[in-house]
């Protein structure tokens, strides 16, 4: 009688060349499907926000970028001048 295969062995021994295989895609830099499409996704948005009418569209960042606020700290603008009193 041949032997009855052991599919929970199998499984493990697919898991882990699975687990193997991406390790090694992971270290070489190779881009996934998912890097991919995240990459279209944004190329899309982009392009979206490039054809858009001008009056439209917002100066500044194009939509979906993060906005950072700047620091609050001392103008550049001049020194205040101090008035020396007369004696």
């Amino acid at each position: 009688m041949p032997a009855k295969p052991d599919h929970k062995a199998a499984e493990a021994i697919a898991s882990a060349m699975e687990k193997a295989v991406q390790r090694t895609l992971d270290s070489l830099g190779v881009a996934t499907k998912k890097d991919i499409k995240t990459l279209e996704a944004r190329v899309e948005k982009l392009e979206a926000w490039a054809r858009a009418a001008p009056t439209k569209r917002k100066p500044g960042r194009p939509p979906g970028s993060k906005n950072k606020k700047k620091a609050a700290g001392k103008s550049r603008g001049r020194k205040p001048t101090v008035k020396k009193s007369s004696p």
